[in-house]
């Protein structure tokens, strides 16, 4: 049980390596053991960025460990909310909800009281504050190669 516990303060730690260092130090027998094994599969949806599988498996309401743990689902939500603002600048309200597993009526709620620096609610859609992530950056293109260089190739191939 307190590995268990150790295993869930890591995952609320995300996107620190805590998980996988802890993973290191568990035999595996204890791995493929419940809890364990949830939160070994929980830890693979969340970093693979597959939220919605992640709420299925860990299954809160009706997970004695989980549920049990002060804050844990808005940590994960919040590790989530980095995820997608690093990767979106705007996202449908309705595929937001159910990545965060939120009601999309209590969405906006949601959203004022928690994370209104991190984002806003605009018409039917989430959008993430801009960051260094989520912009569109320039292309950076260095010519290595000078016009001086170019003129015999363009002089054989003009006389080809």
């Amino acid at each position: 049980h307190h590995i268990a516990l150790a295993l869930t303060k890591a995952l609320m730690a995300l996107p620190s390596t805590d998980m996988a260092l802890l993973m290191y130090l568990v035999p595996e027998t204890v791995q493929s053991k419940e809890p364990v094994a949830t939160l070994v599969r929980c830890a693979e949806h969340l970093e693979t960025a597959k939220f919605v599988e992640f709420w299925e498996v860990a299954n809160l309401g009706g997970n004695e460990l989980l549920d049990n743990v002060p804050g844990f689902d808005e940590a994960i939500r919040s590790y989530m909310i980095g995820v997608l603002s690093i990767t979106y600048q705007k996202l449908e309200s309705e595929t937001f909800a159910d990545l965060l597993a939120l009601d999309e009526g209590d969405l906006e709620e949601y959203v004022s009281a928690n994370q209104s620096d991190k984002l806003a609610i605009d018409g039917k859609n989430v959008v993430f504050t801009p960051n260094s992530e989520n912009q569109q950056r320039p292309k950076k293109f260095k010519e290595n190669i000078s016009f001086d260089q170019m003129l015999p190739l363009i002089d054989f191939l003009a006389s080809s």
